[in-house]
């Protein structure tokens, strides 16, 4: 599974070559990563487009890693 930085808004997501506003929110993707893992196994997870030198305050590094934290518990979970 991929989750691509350009999709989220940039409220909390400021980190990508080509932020829009109305893109998902931290929980619609968290949701969205529940839906995933209770129909089918994650056998992997990344997340592309982010950008270090644009995220200043590290508001999207930390989105960034609580995304990953919650993949990583789902797949954990799985059987």
């Amino acid at each position: 599974m991929t989750i691509d930085c350009d999709g989220l808004d940039p409220a909390i997501m400021p980190a990508v070559i080509g932020p829009a506003p109305g893109g998902f929110s931290y929980w619609q993707v968290v949701t969205l990563l529940q839906g995933v893992a209770a129909k089918a196994r994650i056998a992997c997870f990344d997340i592309v487009e982010f950008m270090p030198e644009r995220d200043p305050q590290g508001l999207a590094a930390l989105t960034a890693a609580r995304l990953v934290c919650n993949a990583i518990g789902l797949i954990a979970r799985q059987r």
